[in-house]
C-alpha cells in the first residue's frame, strides 16, 4: 500500500541547531507551522521545536530490504521505506543480491542516517527517494555517502535518473573505477551481470585523431559532445545504433547538431 504523504518520518534524534532569541524562534516557528498546514513541507509537523524539518534529523534504520532500499521509523512506529538515489543493485534472484544486501546491512547497522531530498519526493511505489548519509558522529570526520560506498566497492552501479542527479558526475567516476578494477559484482558476476549492471554498446574510434564523443541523451534526445578532457568523457559510451558517433573536430560536431557538454564548459571557464 502506498505510504500517505502526511504520514512521514518521526525524528529519532533532534537537530542540534538552535535559534538565538525568542523573536527568531517565534517567526521561524510560525512560518514552519504555516508551511506544514498548507502541505508545502511534504511532512506532517511532529515536533514544533525542530524548525529545520525532518531533513535535519538523524534516523535509525529499522530494516534493510535489499542493496538499495531500507526502512526507518515513521509516526506511530510505522515503517517508512527509503530508496537510495543514484545507484542500483542486484534484484532478488540475480547474481550478487545477497552480497549487496549484506553490505548495506553492515554499513547501516547500529548507525543513524541523514536523508536529503533532491527533486523528487516519492517513486511510484511510495518509497521516499533520498540521498543517504551515515553520520561519522564527529565534526572532523567526513560523513559516508551511502551511494558512493556501495558503488566504489562494486556492490552497486551508478544510475542517475532525472531529475535527481545532484551527484551524477561525482559518483560516475567511482563506478568506472570499480568496473575497471573488477570489484564486487563486476568480478563475481562476469558473464551473468545483473540487469542493472549490463553494459551498453561502446564503439571504439576508427581514427586515433577523431576522439570527440557525440552522445545522445536517453532521456531528452539532446545531442551532446565530450572532449577527452571533459569530466564525464571516460563514462560516456558510444552506440552508433542510437545516432552516436565520434568526431574529429568541434566544428564537425556542431555542424551535426551536437553542443558541448555543460561540464566541459565549466572546466574551460575556470582556466
Amino acid at each position: 500500500m502506498k505510504t500517505k504523504k502526511q504520514s512521514k518520518i518521526k525524528p529519532r534524534l533532534n537537530s542540534s541547531k538552535k535559534f538565538n532569541g525568542a523573536r527568531t524562534s517565534a517567526i521561524v516557528g510560525a512560518i514552519t507551522l504555516l508551511m506544514a498546514a498548507g502541505g508545502l513541507t511534504g511532512y506532517k509537523l511532529v515536533k514544533t521545536g525542530n524548525y529545520g524539518g525532518v531533513e535535519d534529523n538523524l534516523h535509525e534504520v529499522l530494516r534493510v530490504v535489499d542493496g538499495d532500499t531500507f526502512e526507518v521509523e515513521g509516526e506511530s512506529g510505522k515503517a517508512i521505506t527509503v530508496r537510495v538515489l543514484n545507484m542500483t543493485t542486484s534484484e532478488r534472484g540475480e547474481c550478487f543480491y545477497q552480497e549487496s544486501k549484506k553490505a548495506l546491512e553492515n554499513l547501516l547497522k547500529d548507525k543513524k542516517v541523514k536523508l536529503e531530498k533532491d527533486v523528487s519526493g516519492e517513486d511510484s511505489f511510495g518509497r521516499l527517494l533520498r540521498h543517504v548519509f551515515v553520520s561519522s558522529g564527529t565534526e572532523d570526520e567526513d560523513n559516508i555517502i551511502v551511494a558512493k560506498y556501495m558503488i566504489e566497492k562494486g556492490f552497486a552501479k551508478a544510475q542517475p535518473v532525472l531529475p535527481d542527479v545532484r551527484f551524477k558526475t561525482y559518483l560516475a567516476r567511482f563506478g568506472t573505477e570499480a568496473e575497471e578494477e573488477k570489484l564486487g559484482a563486476w568480478k563475481e558476476c562476469a558473464g551473468k551481470l545483473p540487469k542493472g549492471f549490463a553494459k551498453t554498446t561502446n564503439a571504439d574510434p576508427t581514427d586515433e585523431n577523431c576522439v570527440i564523443k557525440g552522445n545522445v541523451s536517453q532521456n531528452t534526445s539532446e545531442k551532446i559532445y565530450f572532449l577527452p578532457e571533459c569530466p564525464s568523457y571516460s563514462q560516456t559510451r558510444i552506440d552508433p545504433s542510437k545516432g552516436e558517433r565520434y568526431f574529429c573536430t568541434e566544428t564537425e560536431a556542431k555542424s551535426a547538431g551536437f553542443k558541448i557538454s555543460g561540464g566541459c564548459a565549466t572546466i574551460f571557464k575556470k582556466k
